[in-house]
C-alpha cells in the first residue's frame, strides 16, 4: 500500500492520531505546512487529518481548493479531531461545511470519521483563549436553562474541566477504510 497521511495539529491531538494512523498502514505523516513537498498523485490513499474549530476541519478548505482534484476523491480519506458529543447532527454538521464543493450525489466522496480528540484549558493562550471564553460563557448559560440538552451540558463541562478523549483504538475506522481504498 502506498499512503500519506497528512495532517494539522496545533496542540497535539491529531499529530498523535496521525502517526498512528501512519505507522498502522506502514507511511509517512506529513504536516500539513510542507504539503508543497508531496506530490499526491504517487499515493493510492490520501488520509487528511485535521483539528476541528467550528465544525470546520482546519486547513482542509485551503488543502480542497489549492490540492484536491477530482482525481484524488476515490484515494483520500478524512478524519477530524474534536471534543464536542458524537452525534448524528454534529457529524452532519461538520460534513456539510467540510465537503461543500466536493461532495457529489452518486459520485465517489471521500470517507468522514470524526474522532475524539483532548481540550487542556490551562494551556489555551492568546486569541484561542479569548474565543475559549466567549463560547464557554455562552455554552454554560445555554447549558443551566430548562431547554438544555444533556450534549449541551457536557460540551460545556469539557470546555470548563478539559477532557482527553485520544486513544489508539480509536483510529481503527480510518485505517480499515484506507486499506479498503488499496483492494
Amino acid at each position: 500500500m502506498n499512503a500519506i497521511v497528512i495532517y494539522s495539529s496545533k496542540r497535539g491531538s491529531t499529530e498523535q492520531y496521525a502517526h498512528w494512523i501512519a505507522e498502522d498502514l506502514g507511511c509517512e505523516a506529513v504536516p500539513f505546512a510542507r504539503i508543497r513537498e508531496v506530490n499526491l498523485y504517487e499515493y493510492d490513499v490520501i488520509v487528511y487529518g485535521g483539528w476541528i474549530r467550528g465544525s470546520g476541519i482546519v486547513d482542509f478548505d485551503v488543502f480542497k481548493k489549492k490540492w484536491l482534484t477530482s482525481d484524488l476523491l476515490p484515494k483520500l480519506v478524512v478524519f477530524g479531531v474534536g471534543v464536542a458529543n458524537e452525534t448524528p447532527e454534529n457529524y452532519m454538521q461538520v460534513y456539510e461545511i467540510n465537503y461543500k464543493g466536493i461532495a457529489k450525489e452518486g459520485g465517489p466522496n471521500p470517507t468522514l470519521y470524526i474522532v475524539p480528540g483532548a481540550y487542556h484549558p490551562e494551556k489555551i493562550t492568546g486569541m484561542d483563549k479569548m474565543l475559549m471564553g466567549v463560547m464557554k460563557k455562552v455554552l454554560i448559560s445555554g447549558a443551566k436553562g430548562a431547554g438544555a440538552t444533556d450534549d449541551a451540558r457536557e460540551l460545556a463541562d469539557r470546555l470548563e474541566n478539559g477532557i482527553d478523549l485520544v486513544k489508539r483504538e480509536n483510529i481503527n475506522a480510518v485505517v480499515r477504510e484506507a486499506r479498503k481504498i488499496c483492494e
